[in-house]
C-alpha cells in the first residue's frame, strides 16, 4: 500500500513469479508534487514499465511535469516543462563484476521516488533562459530590457562560449603597463 509519502514506493514482488517477458504499465498523475524539498513540480505526469527478465526487472520510466525557473538573463520566474525517459535493471542477486547494479529488496518494494526526482532534475538546464530572444538586464543600471529600454549603450549578448573565448583572449594578452622581461 503507498502512502502519501510514498507514492512511488511500489512491491515488485509479485512480478519476480511472472514468466519472463511479463510486464505491467503503472500510471502517474499528480497535481503537485515535491521531491525532498529539492525540486516541487505540478501537472506530474508519467509511467512506469515494469518488465520480467531472466536476471530481474527492466524498469523503463517516462515523466513529464512542470516547474519554475528564474531566468539566468533577466531574473524573471517562468514556467519550465520537463520531460524525461529513462531504463534502470535491478536484479535478483548481487553480482560482484558489476559495480554499478541495483538489487530488488528482500521485501520487494522499490522506491522510485529518487530515480524520478533524478531523472527530472537532470533536465533542469543550469542556466534556464525565459526565451531565446531574452535581452537580459542592463549591466549599468539594472533595468529588465524585455520590459523597456533604459538608455544605455548594450552591446548584443555574445553566444556563451564566444563570450568565454573574449575572456579567455583578453587574459591571455599581456599587460600594457607591466614589462616584459625575458
Amino acid at each position: 500500500m503507498n502512502t502519501a509519502e510514498r507514492i512511488f514506493r511500489i512491491n515488485v514482488g509479485f512480478l519476480i513469479n511472472q514468466p519472463i517477458g511479463y510486464n505491467r504499465d503503472i500510471p502517474f498523475e499528480l497535481d503537485r508534487f515535491t521531491f525532498d524539498d529539492i525540486l516541487a513540480v505540478e501537472c506530474l505526469r508519467g509511467n512506469l514499465n515494469i518488465s520480467r527478465t531472466q536476471s530481474g526487472l527492466r524498469i523503463q520510466g517516462n515523466f513529464s511535469a512542470a516547474t519554475h525557473a528564474e531566468c539566468g538573463r533577466c531574473l524573471e520566474d517562468f514556467g519550465l516543462q520537463l520531460e524525461t525517459e529513462f531504463e534502470e535493471i535491478f536484479t535478483y542477486e548481487h553480482n560482484p563484476l558489476s559495480e554499478e547494479e541495483l538489487i530488488i529488496p528482500e521485501d520487494g518494494n522499490i522506491d522510485f521516488e529518487p530515480y524520478i526526482r533524478d531523472y527530472l532534475l537532470l533536465e533542469v538546464p543550469i542556466n534556464p533562459v525565459c526565451k531565446p530572444d531574452c535581452r537580459g538586464l542592463c549591466d549599468i543600471c539594472g533595468e529588465n530590457l524585455n520590459m523597456r529600454e533604459c538608455g544605455h549603450a548594450h552591446e548584443q549578448p555574445a553566444a556563451p562560449i564566444a563570450a568565454a573565448m573574449k575572456s579567455i583572449a583578453g587574459s591571455l594578452l599581456p599587460d600594457k603597463k607591466t614589462p616584459i622581461s625575458d
